[in-house]
């Protein structure tokens, strides 16, 4: 059936006809493994956008718990309030009340005395009320504690409600307070507004495309709804949670999804939460779904002018042979058609033959020799690529030592100098406050002679390391050389630098440096200033910072003092 087929249909048309099947089964393929290679491709670089999402969200969430876990402890610790802690005059709620206008995320601050019964609240809520059995209180008796998200069954009534009626729910900071003794006699607690993790959610979302139609929820250690719709709801199983990458499944179409558990950051141990990001399957894979239809729509057109093109040359190929069918046919036919050898040895059948097999040598000797070319090249190329990236790695790792304080990790005055300068002119031009603190270890050359220029190194890095972790992502310390560092405060004005300088003065106070087995204490001094419009630069500001701290020097160290005022700050300014 075949052979009788084949018969019917001219050389041209089989060689057309197949082609073009070859083709379509080449587009075919070529379509269907470029389009599970684009998604596989497209869900991977969307979960890993997506588990950065989530990871992001969780070490913001750790972060700020664990800032909050240390300004609870720092003012627990406030040698100034210990006077006030259980008088009965009203002043210590005026502190706290204070403290929450400060940090309007505390929905409620409160001390209780050792018996649990509130002794001050901001507000005056409940004050008199026995909290013996809350958790906060019966932890943070112990040290300092941080409890899991809870509804707000004692204060539900007592404060003023949301304005979309949704219920209050607290993240519970509480650190034990002690007196001058080191006796416990109460615990500071305070409820922090859950809102503030939506707050966390949304800034996280805004930074993120819209189109890409993100969204996260945070669920608690067992994996049920803290944030999100369905609250109290376990949507994922413990299997998913664990591989951290699944497809959500639920009613309303499937979603990627990627999960990153919060791991809790220095002293704070963390909650356990775990972190889902989401995107839509279809929003992620409509690049790859694009790619693939582009991919089809050209292997067709491809496979069409192929099957054209074929034809062509099939028919221009086939014209020789029918040539010489011809003449083959004629002879027996004609009377003088007896030079079938000549015809068929005939200069120009030779020479086509001999050209075609020419051309193919000619052909595979400059295919070999442009693949041959094609390699050296392509060596050639990753060559000189792996050398510009070495370069380019040296240049970096150049630049990082450049720019870098070898003994602290810190940056050096060359590189804090530009930064210093672009804020500056950031304040000059929008009017946003930024501080400048200058800090000298007191009494350095005492620490280098007693116990040794190694111990005095230790100290220095040290001292480098409390001021780098307690500053943000936006401010920069540097070491000027020696004992001394610079810190550089953007968005910041006076009264925040001085909050913040006393704190580095606090820890640096309470902690014991313990070079090669030794145990010594230190402290510093602080000088700060704020940039002011009269500054013809950064270096003018700080110089006067470097004057305060000439100030806190000879007004006896271990204290903080700023350009504009030398006055020791009062009760209402320490809390």
């Amino acid at each position: 059936m075949l052979k009788r087929l084949a018969d019917r249909i001219s050389l041209r048309r089989q060689i057309s006809l197949l082609a073009g099947a070859i083709g379509l089964a080449v587009v075919g393929g070529t379509t269907a493994g470029s389009a599970l290679l684009a998604r596989v491709q497209a869900t991977d670089m969307a979960q890993d956008a997506l588990l950065q999402v989530a990871r992001s969200v969780a070490d913001r969430l750790d972060q700020d718990l664990a800032e909050r876990q240390r300004e609870i402890r720092n003012v627990a610790a406030l040698e100034a309030l210990q006077p006030h802690w259980l008088e009965n005059t009203g002043s210590l709620r005026k502190v706290l009340d204070t403290m929450q206008s400060t940090l309007p995320d505390y929905a409620w601050i409160g001390f209780a005395d050792q018996d649990g019964r509130v002794r001050a609240a901001t507000g005056g809520i409940l004050e008199g009320a026995s909290v013996a059995q809350r958790p906060w209180f019966s932890n943070g008796i112990k040290q300092a504690a941080v409890e899991d998200v809870h509804p707000a069954s004692l204060l539900q009534s007592l404060l003023k409600p949301h304005a979309d009626g949704t219920p209050f729910r607290f993240v519970d900071v509480a650190a034990p307070v002690s007196d001058g003794s080191g006796r416990i006699i109460g615990v500071l607690g305070t409820h922090l507004s859950w809102r503030w993790a939506d707050v966390v959610r949304r800034e996280v979302l805004s930074s993120r495309r819209p189109e890409l139609k993100e969204d996260i929820i945070v669920l608690d250690r067992s994996g049920r709804v803290l944030l999100g719709p369905d609250l109290g709801a376990a949507p994922y199983t413990a299997a998913e949670l664990a591989a951290g990458r699944f497809i959500d499944r639920r009613a309303g179409g499937d979603r990627l999804a990627t999960a990153a558990a919060t791991h809790g950051r220095g002293d704070y141990a963390g909650l356990g939460w775990i972190v889902v990001a989401l995107q839509p399957v279809d929003t992620a894979l409509a690049g790859a779904n694009r790619l693939t239809g582009l991919i089809l729509l050209v292997g067709l057109i491809a496979a069409v002018l192929g099957m054209v093109g074929i034809g062509l040359i099939a028919g221009r190929l086939s014209r020789p042979l029918t040539r010489l069918t011809e003449a083959v046919d004629r002879i027996g036919r004609q009377p003088n058609a007896r030079m079938t050898d000549r015809v068929h040895g005939s200069p120009e059948v030779l020479r086509l033959s001999t050209a075609i097999r020419s051309l193919l040598r000619r052909i595979g000797t400059a295919e070999e020799d442009a693949r041959l070319s094609r390699v050296e090249a392509t060596d050639a190329v990753h060559a000189a690529e792996d050398r510009v990236r070495r370069l380019g790695a040296d240049l970096r790792a150049m630049q990082v030592l450049a720019d870098t304080d070898g003994l602290t990790g810190l940056l050096n005055r060359r590189a804090f100098l530009p930064l210093a300068n672009d804020a500056m002119s950031y304040f000059k031009r929008y009017r946003r406050g930024i501080c400048v603190l200058m800090i000298d270890i007191d009494h350095f050359k005492r620490v280098n002679d007693l116990y040794g220029h190694a111990a005095g190194d230790e100290v220095i890095r040290q001292v480098g390391r409390i001021i780098r972790d307690a500053i943000r992502t936006t401010d920069k310390v540097a070491r000027f050389g020696g004992e001394e560092f610079v810190v550089l405060l953007r968005e910041t004005d006076l009264q925040g630098a001085t909050l913040f300088a006393e704190r580095i003065r606090q820890t640096v106070a309470g902690t014991v440096f313990e070079p090669e087995g030794q145990c010594l204490r230190a402290t510093i001094s602080v000088g700060m200033a704020g940039a002011d419009v009269a500054d013809d630069d950064i270096d003018h500001t700080i110089e006067r910072a470097d004057r305060a701290l000439y100030a806190a020097k000879s007004g006896g160290r271990n204290c903080v003092r700023s350009a504009e005022t030398a006055a020791a700050p009062d009760l209402r300014s320490a809390a």
